[in-house]
């Protein structure tokens, strides 16, 4: 159109003007130019979906759940499992413990959350729940004063939809016991040595997902070695070994004797591994004990045992069925299974097969060396890190 009221205007400037004969141009063409549509709206996002309140729930594993006694603390070294039981994903954004006396007092509360630069929630590896799915919550509200009543402690969790608004909470109560045993348990070395390992919150036997569909897949479906330890025998200096990392022979553990951390009854046995530092992936599939390479397992009384893994290939001094005495020598260090030098993984738990679970021990008669003096202990607990040697009479 443009055009077409360019010529117009031209045209009636000239009948203004004088007449003369004057050659009047032929006009332009007119044009006309189609209008383009406008484009269609977008479309109207979709309603985010909207769940059921109770579509996340979680729980407490394992059952019974046990307080452990520390120097300082008190441990509450348990799991929560959360499931989400409905067809949209969720983040978790809030994990809140709250912890009420006997008298059912709220006495202490803590939690970690979205808040600051760095948040503490960030620390959650498995934030994110797929739906239709569940996933374990290492529990990072571990730690209580120890003089703190825990008759009951009620876990709350906040979830987000992670493509929407809806929040969700879901909250579970525990009473946790202060686990008693019937045995009376020593180190099961003589040697001054390091707990190389525990069972601390960073520590690798208490990072055991064992809801991962990966471990799941497995036949795992507990953690064992939730109270273990990994035990290496050390110099007077401290140091674990002297040459070549590689070797088994440079570790000052290799082939030191095991002894009996306790009266009992052998129940399991393996003594044919080699000292290779490997396991047999398909072997899971017949026997989750795999892992622990050459290893025995001693029954102190019924849902107790020890099990002592690692050890040194043709080792093993005893069979099943053999009763045994407190500081009888068993076996030796090894490298067989899973292990990544030579040490001695020792874990007390509830059963003699794949799907135990892990009780706290508590050792008798043994230093803790450092600080100003070594300090000897009557009974106590073991840290990650700390390098200790038994003082018990064998």
């Amino acid at each position: 159109m443009a055009r077409a009221i360019g010529w117009m205007t031209s045209l009636g400037l000239l009948a203004c003007a004088r007449p003369q004969a004057v050659a009047v141009p032929a006009p332009a063409p007119l044009v006309v130019v189609a209008a383009t549509p406008p484009a269609p709206a977008p479309a109207s996002p979709l309603a985010p979906v909207i769940v059921a309140a109770n579509a996340i729930t979680i729980a407490v594993a394992p059952d019974p759940t046990y307080i452990e006694r520390t120097d300082g603390a008190q441990l509450v070294n348990c799991d929560l499992v959360v499931r989400n039981t409905s067809a949209v994903a969720f983040t978790l954004s809030e994990l809140e413990v709250s912890v009420f006396d006997r008298t059912g007092a709220l006495v202490f509360r803590k939690f970690v959350s979205g808040n600051g630069v760095s948040p503490a929630i960030t620390t959650v590896p498995t934030r994110e729940l797929a739906p239709a799915t569940q996933a374990l919550i290492l529990n990072p509200l571990h730690t209580f004063p120890r003089d703190l009543d825990l008759a009951k402690l009620r876990f709350t969790v906040t979830y987000e939809a992670t493509a929407g608004t809806q929040q969700l909470t879901a909250t579970t109560e525990v009473a946790p016991r202060t686990f008693v045993g019937k045995a009376r348990l020593a180190l099961p070395l003589r040697d001054r040595l390091i707990a190389w390992s525990g069972h601390d919150f960073l520590s690798h036997h208490r990072r055991w997902d064992y809801v991962d569909p990966r471990i799941a897949g497995l036949g795992f479906d507990s953690n064992a070695a939730r109270y273990s330890y990994d035990l290496i025998p050390v110099d007077a200096r401290g140091d674990m070994r002297n040459g070549d990392a590689a070797i088994n022979a440079s570790w000052f553990g290799f082939g030191r004797p095991v002894f009996a951390p306790a009266a009992g009854t052998i129940v399991a046995v393996t003594s044919d591994r080699p000292d290779d530092r490997q396991f047999d992936m398909a072997g899971l599939k017949t026997d989750l004990l795999v892992v622990y390479g050459n290893h025995i397992v001693v029954e102190h009384a019924p849902g107790e045992l020890s099990m002592l893994a690692h050890l040194k290939q043709h080792s093993v001094k005893v069979k099943v069925g053999d009763r045994v005495r407190a500081g009888q020598e068993l076996a030796a260090i090894g490298a067989s299974g899973s292990s990544l030098m030579p040490h001695l993984h020792y874990q007390l738990q509830t059963t003699a097969n794949g799907h135990a679970q892990g009780l706290p021990a508590y050792f008798h008669e043994f230093v803790k060396h450092g600080g100003s003096a070594p300090r000897v202990l009557a009974r106590g607990h073991v840290d990650t890190g700390e390098i200790v040697e038994s003082r018990a009479k064998r």
